[in-house]
């Protein structure tokens, strides 16, 4: 099939920033998830969650979607009873009229609860596209979304209105287009808030004819970039379709953004197709999100006002920070975080007799070839026996040699760069002794790779393969990979691993594990022209696949379903150092703002 290699996005930002102001957008719900607004499959979802609880007599609160085997369960449950099968076109209609009948003002009322704007979180995403309407350099949006977040993100930027043309006033738009009235917002599926709203079951067959003629209109004078929309909408489908059979259709060009790694729909693949057909430039391009994708083209675009500018800023370039809970109410997100309940008291503390300087301190290091695990700040920070430290420091050198408490230190966490590399690394090695599992750092970070050579691999090897299984609609099976570990083909004596990265944080007040599910190149020069394959090896790795790898190197990095305790050394050693690990991981929630 056509378009199996996606457009590169440094040359798609490229492609836009000398284009800008000749591309409109096309926003479906995905581009307003982050903003809290639900895609028409979270829609789906939970009118599929209704049905089921409803006719089963089963509490909503205990089945919760984010979990995987409740989702299947009621899938499962709707296959039986003869319900559409899932991702067809005709979902989101059927479960509407199963769920709420003929009635269109259920419908209604549903929908503005789901959308209601006490719900919105302006996303930098929003934030930035608004910017880059009120700067001239985006003149059109269209949309099938009834939201308000790109208004109220206009707002928030300028301080103006911006109008969008929807179903009461869908005549004016293609006046709009015709006087360059910029810019121009129209949601071809109407607005929520109206009684003829066009996402009614039974209205879900033609657009509105009046804006469907603007788009096509605008179609052969611009380019057009879809993003967070599915294509799951026949009737949107057919129109991009009339659009492309145009004289000088979206000269240019079309791209349609998609997630790293996610499915598209065939007709999505068609349309693209008879694109190319036709001479368009047309794509497939992928990207993290709406979000990520604003940020990278932000970051490009010049020149900038100002004003907008330090708001985005502020938003692209702050770390945010992400609440965790271990309490007993049910979570939102699942997090990679896993609660360090204690933390080593103690280390030894060396004075030599002559101050060494860090870069003497680390050319004795690197030639010492120690299991000690050493740190020049003050004075010399060690774990380890005498004898591998003195590999180090000979005892000639040795000033003074004592053991010192560690709280003050630990409660100063992030403030000391080398401190904080110091006990890193003791967790890395902590984790990863005795498992089949190598420890390789890259700038300060952490990482467990997997060793196929070692004794003890055959006891991980199934346990990850499990993880990363994948659906095979052939044999209806999941069909675990081949390998874990093997030759990257490109260059040569380049191998790569399943890896985790492992690092610690000190948040809130607490000390928190974070593992990371990742793939190692090895050589690690070589990660850069290893790109292209490694986004293919984690095309498939969808969020509930993720899941499983977090608790695949979980159960690898653990060993033990209750909380445990791990050393760096062996329990022989006396300066050692020890942190006991909580085997259930943090849990975050959506906030009110």
């Amino acid at each position: 099939m056509l378009l199996l290699h996606p457009m590169h996005l440094e040359e798609f930002i490229t492609h836009y920033c000398l284009n800008a102001p000749q591309i409109m957008w096309f926003l479906g719900a995905g581009a307003s998830r982050s903003a809290g607004m639900p895609s028409a499959t979270d829609i789906i979802w939970d009118l599929k969650r209704r049905y089921y609880c409803l006719n089963e007599n089963r509490e909503i609160t205990d089945n919760e979607l984010s979990n995987e085997a409740i989702k299947n369960k009621i899938q499962n449950y709707l296959e039986a009873a003869s319900c559409p099968p899932m991702w067809s076109e005709e979902e989101y209609a059927y479960y509407f009229k199963l769920v709420f009948g003929d009635k269109p003002e259920a419908h209604q009322k549903y929908l503005e609860e789901k959308l209601s704007p006490e719900k919105i979180s302006i996303n930098s995403g929003h934030r930035i596209l608004a910017s880059l309407m009120a700067m001239d350099k985006t003149r059109l949006v269209f949309t099938t979304n009834f939201d308000a977040v790109l208004e109220n993100a206009f707002a928030l930027m300028t301080g103006k209105n911006l109008h969008s043309f929807s179903l009461d006033g869908s005549y004016a738009v293609t006046n709009a287009l015709n006087n360059e009235s910029f810019p121009i917002y129209a949601k071809m599926h109407g607005d929520f808030r109206y009684f003829e709203m066009k996402n009614l079951p039974e209205q879900l067959i033609k657009n509105d004819a009046e804006i469907e003629k603007s788009f096509l209109a605008a179609s052969s004078r611009y380019g057009l970039i879809v993003t967070g929309y599915s294509g799951r909408d026949k009737n949107v489908m057919d129109a991009f379709t009339k659009a492309i059979e145009q004289v000088n259709a979206f000269p240019k060009g079309l791209f349609w953004i998609t997630p790293i790694g996610a499915s598209t729909y065939p007709a999505v693949q068609l349309l693209l197709e008879k694109a190319k057909d036709k001479g368009i430039n047309a794509h497939l391009v992928e990207v993290e999100t709406f979000d990520a994708l604003l940020g990278k083209v932000w970051k490009q675009i010049e020149p900038k006002n100002v004003t907008y500018d330090k708001k985005i800023r502020r938003l692209l370039y702050e770390i945010p920070k992400i609440q965790r809970y271990t309490g007993a109410s049910y979570p939102l997100i699942r997090t990679n975080a896993f609660p360090i309940l204690s933390m080593p008291k103690s280390c030894l503390s060396i004075t030599t007799k002559t101050p060494l300087s860090f870069e003497d301190f680390k050319q004795k290091e690197a030639t010492a070839k120690t299991s000690a695990i050493l740190q020049r700040e003050k004075t010399i920070l060690a774990w380890g026996t005498d004898e591998e430290i003195n590999k180090v420091i000979p005892k000639s050198e040795i000033a003074s040699w004592e053991k010192i408490d560690l709280s003050e230190k630990l409660s100063e966490f992030g403030k000391n760069s080398l401190f904080n590399a110091f006990i890193s690394r003791a967790l890395a090695r902590a984790l990863v002794k005795d498992k089949p599992l190598r420890l390789r750092k890259k700038h300060n970070r952490f990482f467990a790779v997997l060793s196929a050579k070692h004794e003890k691999y055959s006891e991980v090897e199934g346990i990850l393969k499990e993880a990363l299984a994948v659906y095979d609609f052939g044999s209806k099976k999941h069909l675990p990979p081949k390998e874990l570990v093997g030759r990257f083909p490109r260059a040569e004596n380049t191998f790569w691993m399943e890896a985790a990265e492992l690092s610690l944080d000190y948040y809130d007040g607490k000390f928190w594990l974070l593992i990371t599910p990742d793939i190692w190149i090895e050589p690690d020069s070589n990660r850069k022209a290893a790109k292209d394959f490694l986004i293919e090896k984690r095309r498939k790795r969808y969020n509930s696949t993720q899941n499983k790898m977090l608790d695949a190197w979980k159960k690898i990095l653990f060993g033990s379903d209750v909380d445990f305790v791990i050393k760096t050394f062996d329990d022989i050693v006396e300066n050692n150092a020890e942190f006991k690990i909580s085997i259930t991981t943090a849990y975050s929630q959506r906030t009110s703002k």
